[in-house]
């Protein structure tokens, strides 16, 4: 005969009862997890491009030109090419930020551009509209009504001695105050090489269209900007107005 059991808190009976046994609560972790507050959606930054460079094509070379136009700068057709027109309208940029003059859109070069804003003038006290033409930095602005409309890399004079066609002299650009005085539409060829719609503002030195801007000074002494620009100085700097070289 089966010796009886005894359960604390049950009366002892020689026939065992069946004890009905609570399952354990399984839905507190669920419930800890519907009332969770979701995470919070990750910061999405959208990508810069690494590098764009002549002859580069598509819809980012679209927007680098939409966003230099934006900013003044005369990037040419836009068109979605990376031709040379571009690539200057980049190094202007880079002239006035500071950055390394390579014409190639690079990553920090990007960046500049999303982030940057009109440049101050040079020449504050200057009527509304002039034009400025920053020697150091190589890069000439027109202002019209107080605001700047069009931003071009230059190259002015080289500071060496050179000797055309029987004549030397010092490749200098003279700096000050100036004029616009006259000018000659489409191609002159000059004593000392070949100018394209140049607008004359000191005796024979002229901002002129040229094929040749390097990122630095290498000129007879007058001021070349890109050929394609050339026309455009030509058609909206008229006489009488005011040049500051600086």
């Amino acid at each position: 005969m089966a010796a009886a059991v005894s359960v604390i808190g049950l009366p002892t009976s020689s026939t065992p009862r069946a004890v009905a046994v609570e399952p354990a609560p399984t839905t507190t972790a669920t419930a800890a997890v519907e009332t969770a507050p979701p995470p919070a959606a990750p910061v999405v930054t959208p990508p810069v491009p690494a590098g764009l460079a002549p002859g580069a094509e598509g819809s980012d070379v679209l927007e680098l030109q939409a966003r230099l136009v934006q900013l003044h700068y005369d990037p040419g057709t836009v068109d979605g090419h990376y031709g040379d027109d571009t690539a200057l309208a980049v190094m202007a940029f880079q002239k006035v930020s500071g950055l390394g003059r390579t014409g190639v859109a690079d990553t920090g070069t990007m960046l500049a551009l999303a982030g940057a804003a009109d440049p101050a003038p040079l020449v504050p006290a200057g009527g509304p509209t002039r034009v400025e033409v920053d020697v150091a930095r190589q890069v000439l602005f027109v202002w019209s009504d107080g605001q700047p409309v069009k931003i071009l890399p230059v190259s002015t004079g080289s500071g060496l001695h050179y000797c055309e066609k029987g004549g030397c002299g010092v490749a200098v650009t003279p700096l000050g105050d100036f004029r616009a005085e006259r000018r000659i539409a489409g191609l002159h060829r000059s004593p000392l090489g070949v100018l394209y719609n140049p607008v004359f503002f000191h005796e024979g030195f002229a901002i002129h269209g040229s094929p040749s801007i390097p990122p630095y000074p290498a000129s007879h002494g007058c001021v070349r900007v890109p050929i394609h620009a050339s026309r455009w100085i030509y058609d909206h700097v008229p006489d009488g107005t005011p040049i500051h070289l600086v």
